[in-house]
């Protein structure tokens, strides 16, 4: 399974959750984001290289007025230049309290260690208490 997470920056703390999806593992992130393209409207979505899709970026930028900013990609053997080395480390500089936000959900909560868990239903349970209960400790702890 895996968790797909889309949250809001705010800036010097942990992003706050605004829709999570439990997916097979084996379902590629941009197939996901694709299927829920009619929902999303008017914002800028930083995302890692998975997210990478030229033709889907113009869609959802004339759609949706949805911005979707990935790193670069370099190709096999090629060497990104200076411009493309900086303007990547910046889109993951933006990126980095959402993987700090998935961090620490695993730390306060163990949401990874579900090596108990018998059944598909147990796992839903497993995964969406554990998440609860991260915005639960958020709450407490911003006062929002």
């Amino acid at each position: 399974m895996k968790a797909h997470l889309i949250g809001v920056n705010i800036a010097g703390s942990i992003p706050i959750p605004e829709m999570v999806q439990i997916t097979p593992a084996n379902i590629h992130d941009l197939s996901l984001l694709k299927g829920l393209e009619k929902e999303y409207y008017g914002f800028t979505l930083y995302a890692d290289k998975a997210y990478i899709d030229e033709e889907f970026k113009m869609v959802m930028r004339s759609k949706n007025q949805v911005e979707i900013v990935t790193p670069l990609k370099k190709l096999r053997g090629e060497r990104l230049g200076f411009f493309a080395k900086t303007y990547s480390s910046h889109v993951s500089g933006i990126r980095q309290p959402i993987e700090s936000l998935f961090n620490w959900i695993n730390e306060k909560t163990g949401l990874q260690m579900a090596s108990k868990v018998r059944s598909e239903k147990g796992l839903f349970v497993h995964i969406f208490g554990r998440l609860a209960a991260s915005v639960l400790i958020m709450a407490m702890n911003k006062g929002f």
